[in-house]
């Protein structure tokens, strides 16, 4: 068996590994990458956008599109893998969002630990902690040699116990490991250092707020929402959320989330969402919420016990709402998020609407890539997404440095 990792040695994002046995061959992830580089092409693969039976498939580790992004440009009928909350995930992002479609791609399924066989390999997929729903490791087996990709991980989110269990007990005799090291280099962003402290910190400012509270953070972000959710029970205030988002909860068809209909749950349709509907006829979307709908003319009223799930682009719809009196913000993205936004948080800053940062990675930090990579018992491993590839190296002596399209023996 032998890999080469086609982008992710050098960047955050983008990630795409191809590995290769008797002839055979699978990818791990075929991402877009997170830098606005213009139109990006598909990684030369043969069997993606020309003719090759000895592609047998494309396994995707999360619903992140720096990780699943170019699967609308494969041409070729090659089988997709992934999980089976992943694919309603992207399915529903793509429709209220410009992130890319799965085209005209079935997927098969994914399941945590249950091996599948693509002629000499087999893949085990492994339920980790990450900020998105439905992610796996992959174990992947052929020669008698076992190669382990890691995705994306961290191990202070609500699904924290599947990183501590995977340390606990990690597949054995490793012999490759793909390890992500996004952390690795960059500024700190662990001012709260886990999910539970973030809920512990939003529902103080839920408390000292006298209008609404928005908040600012990724729908996609499941594990996020389950906080926002949680710092509204303890402030007693009712959760709003745009139709968007509804739908990826919906999506994820886990009964211990915040849907619509629960007490205190109830739906906004912005301006946008609405139209995207209209235009597309889409109303087997937005009926089955009649029932947990709040409209514009309320949102004044119902602003003091209230929090949003909100985004700057929602802010002309609330401004018209007149629900902004005594409002505040808080922003629960990435600080780069945040700075790319500038104008339309500068503009409610200059309306009184005083902004908090509350925030917590949703990668692992670097002692906990430094607890991972000490845990899985692998004789070399291999940093991915990130971009400082010498800070890495100190984690192990184990490391190994490899640069994007250059193949290796798994040893």
């Amino acid at each position: 068996m032998r890999c080469r990792i086609h982008r992710g040695c050098h960047e955050i994002g983008g990630n795409c590994v191809e590995v290769e046995s008797h002839g055979k061959r699978i990818v791990l992830d075929i991402g877009l990458p997170l830098k606005d580089e213009g139109e990006v092409s598909v990684p030369d693969i043969g069997g993606l956008t020309s003719k090759d039976d000895s592609l047998l498939g494309v396994l995707i580790s999360h619903p992140h599109p720096d990780h699943y992004g170019l699967l609308e440009e494969i041409t070729e009928p090659v089988p997709i893998y992934m999980g089976e909350a992943s694919r309603r995930i992207i399915d529903v992002s793509a429709f209220f969002t410009r992130l890319p479609t799965l085209g005209n791609l079935e997927p098969h399924v994914l399941s945590d630990q249950q091996t599948i066989t693509l002629g000499p390999f087999s893949i085990t997929p492994y339920r980790i902690d990450h900020s998105a729903y439905d992610s796996y490791c992959l174990l992947v087996e052929a020669d008698s040699k076992r190669l382990f990709y890691s995705g994306d991980i961290r191990g202070h989110g609500r699904n924290a116990h599947l990183f501590d269990d995977l340390i606990r007990n990690p597949p054995r005799d490793i012999d490759d490991f793909i390890c992500e090291g996004t952390q690795i280099g960059r500024d700190p962003d662990f001012a709260f250092p886990t999910e539970h402290s973030v809920a512990d910190a939003m529902a103080e400012v839920f408390n000292e707020t006298d209008g609404m509270c928005l908040v600012w953070c990724s729908s996609q972000n499941i594990d996020r929402l389950v906080s926002v959710w949680d710092a509204c029970q303890r402030s007693r205030r009712q959760l709003i959320l745009d139709m968007y988002t509804a739908e990826i909860i919906r999506a994820a068809r886990d009964d211990a989330l915040p849907k619509p209909g629960k007490e205190g749950v109830t739906v906004y349709l912005p301006f946008s969402q609405k139209q995207k509907i209209k235009r597309e006829k889409a109303f087997h979307i937005s009926n089955p919420y009649y029932p947990h709908r709040i409209y514009p003319d309320a949102l004044a009223e119902a602003a003091s016990g209230s929090v949003m799930v909100f985004r700057p682009s929602m802010l002309r719809d609330l401004q018209r709402a007149k629900c902004l009196n005594s409002a505040s913000l808080i922003s629960s993205v990435w600080s780069g998020y945040v700075h790319r936004n500038r104008k339309e948080l500068d503009e409610m800053a200059a309306l009184g609407i005083q902004r908090k940062q509350i925030h917590t990675s949703g990668h692992a930090t670097v002692d906990e890539l430094r607890q991972f990579v000490e845990a899985v018992p692998a004789r070399r491993v291999f940093p991915i997404h990130l971009e400082d590839r010498d800070g890495f190296a100190e984690l192990s002596d184990r490391v190994e440095i490899r640069n994007d399209h250059e193949w290796w023996e798994v040893q």
